[in-house]
């Protein structure tokens, strides 16, 4: 952790209980603003930051099951995130140096929504891809990740060229099938 003088009140067994959980969550809260942040100087900013956030609460905190600790954990470093991104986003817009841009978003650029989206989108996928198979990851990412041909698809998994359209159709279908059954979950 970067040192960093912390606002945030707290006696010394609250900062004992901090240095614990971070020790524990470490790994969940890095891996949780990376889901944002792609940065990792950033991404520290964003882990220092929840921590100071968690060690408010503290008292409450100690006293909680570790799930839902770890949820807790989470969705504080979730949302020092989201807010990391608002205001990084509203100071570009609003800063502007001599010779320079004039700081605001080009007008096909992405916005902070829409790129929270994509990040999103793309960790469901990764644990979609994750759930298939073997055969059908290495077919969809080297098909559309890769951008390996057909030829080299076979060779890789040992089967005729012929045979890879239909195993493509196939692994597509069950990622079709698993988005929307995730989707079916989620609205519930």
């Amino acid at each position: 952790m970067r040192s960093r003088k912390s606002g945030a009140a707290g006696n010394g067994s609250d900062r004992e209980f901090m240095l614990g959980l971070y020790q524990e969550y470490r790994g969940l809260m890095f891996s949780t603003a990376e889901k944002f942040i792609s940065d990792p100087d950033e991404r520290e900013d964003v882990v220092q930051d929840s921590l100071e956030r968690l060690l408010r609460h503290a008292d409450a905190l100690r006293w909680k099951e570790r799930p839902v600790q770890a949820a807790y954990v989470v969705q504080t470093v979730r949302n020092t995130a989201i807010n990391h991104l608002r205001r990084r986003d509203l100071e570009r817009r609003h800063m502007s140096f001599a010779g320079e841009d004039d700081g605001l978003p080009e007008p096909d650029a992405p916005t902070l929504e829409e790129l929270m989206d994509i990040r999103e989108r793309g960790a469901h996928m990764r644990e979609i891809l994750a759930e298939l198979s073997e055969t059908d990851r290495l077919l969809l990412t080297g098909k559309y990740i890769l951008g390996y041909g057909d030829a080299e698809l076979a060779a890789e998994l040992g089967v005729k060229t012929d045979s890879i359209r239909m195993m493509l159709t196939r692994a597509r279908r069950r990622v079709i099938s698993a988005i929307r059954k995730r989707e079916a979950e989620e609205n519930d």
